[in-house]
């Protein structure tokens, strides 16, 4: 049945056009946890759709080893190339500095089309904004990157602010303005809220990319996580894993003040000096100078998702700190495919998605009403017999992969 699918889906690709496109370029210019997973997860569904894909990255030799090793019947139709990470915004710089990165960019491009054998149909960057510029001409960026082009979309703030006109042209200086690009064939985005707005101005397709994530478990669960459940006996397990620029300083001043003997604390993951705050190293001392035994700290980088996974599946409720609040929680996806409702902000991109979609509780970040949000929590349980599941079950399949290679097959046809 499934070969059958896989037929029928290459005939209406021939139909519809997509056969147009046969090698694909995945420009990931920041090396971060959620561009690491869709790195890996965009190679998957394009080589399902029978593509060849040239992967631009900073991080290029882990992933050609991960994806040599997975994907090691269609090897020669995965090609890594190094690129420097970016660590600023485009905005910043000059724009003869921009011209020259474009240019540079291209030369790698043509570079690796040598090297293939093969041309690059499409450039897809993550993201899309370390690679335009406002005030920058779109005849000098066309001369300059002749690939046709689409990445994703991350700063979206003009469109909540209404600082831009709807239903009108974008204009020289203003953020979209190069998406009027004769090459560019379109824009991704991970805000559904504001897709609407983006497509009133930019009059291409818009497509709302899936936050998709890696959801492979070890065979076997960890030490850790037996460990963890075994010390948290009859309490409900409360957690977080910071795997981006996060501030966990509304999760530790909770860990540092729930009800001892009703909550036990999970906190995994790096705890950057750059993100975390000062309050947040004062909470922490006072934690582990506590004598308290509620609470297990693993304060180091998990490289691997099935890692991650394994940690949070020993949660009953995950926690989401506040980190990029243009962005889905890099662990919301995993929570609800997990059946894990949350507790997130209500300020930002996650209160969005937990109203929306209502998996979970939205706090305003005091201590108080995430504890109320905990008890709430707690008397649902067990969560498989008084928390509606269908919602997390929802949101789950709109990130499936399933609907990542929807999405793909949509971004495609141009």
């Amino acid at each position: 049945m499934c070969k059958i699918l896989e037929i029928w889906s290459l005939l209406l690709s021939d139909i519809c056009g997509m056969s147009d496109v046969f090698c694909v370029g995945l420009v990931f210019s920041r090396d971060h946890y959620r561009y690491r997973t869709y790195a890996r997860l965009y190679v998957e569904v394009l080589l399902r759709l029978q593509k060849k894909v040239a992967i631009f990255s900073p991080n290029w030799i882990e992933l050609n080893n991960y994806l040599q090793t997975h994907f090691r019947d269609q090897a020669k139709r995965i090609h890594c190339f190094a690129i420097d990470e970016t660590h600023y915004e485009s905005n910043n710089i000059s724009k003869t500095n921009f011209l020259f990165r474009q240019l540079s960019l291209s030369r790698r491009l043509h570079q690796a089309e040598r090297t293939m054998q093969a041309k690059l149909d499409l450039v897809f960057f993550a993201p899309i904004d370390d690679w335009v510029k406002p005030k920058f001409g779109r005849k000098l960026y066309d001369w300059a990157f002749p690939f046709k082009w689409t990445g994703i979309l991350t700063n979206m703030l003009p469109y909540h602010e209404t600082r831009l006109k709807l239903n009108v042209d974008p204009k020289y200086g203003e953020s979209d303005y190069l998406f009027t690009s004769k090459n560019c064939v379109g824009v991704c985005t991970l805000d559904r809220f504001s897709s609407e707005a983006l497509k009133s101005r930019v009059y291409k397709k818009v497509i709302v990319m899936p936050d998709a994530s890696e959801m492979d478990l070890p065979e076997t669960p960890s030490k850790i996580a037996h460990q963890i459940r075994k010390m948290a006996r009859h309490k409900m397990i409360v957690g977080t894993i910071l795997l981006e620029d996060e501030n966990p300083e509304n999760f530790l001043a909770l860990a540092n003040e729930a009800p001892f003997d009703e909550y036990f604390f999970v906190c995994a993951g790096s705890l950057d000096a750059v993100f975390i705050s000062e309050r947040s190293k004062e909470i922490l001392s006072q934690i582990l100078s506590s004598g308290r035994n509620n609470n297990y700290f693993m304060l180091y980088n998990f490289d691997e998702s099935e890692d991650v996974n394994d940690i949070l599946c020993t949660f009953d409720v995950c926690y989401l700190n506040d980190g990029d609040f243009q962005l889905p929680h890099p662990l919301l996806t995993k929570a609800a495919h997990f059946n894990k409702p949350v507790v997130g902000s209500k300020r930002d991109m996650i209160g969005k998605l937990l109203q929306a979609f209502n998996t979970g509780i939205t706090v305003n970040g005091s201590v108080n009403e995430s504890i109320n949000a905990l008890g709430t929590m707690r008397y649902q349980m067990p969560f498989d017999k008084n928390f509606d599941l269908s919602k997390l079950k929802n949101y789950a399949q709109l990130q499936s992969r399933e609907a990542l290679r929807d999405a793909w097959e949509m971004l495609l046809l141009f």
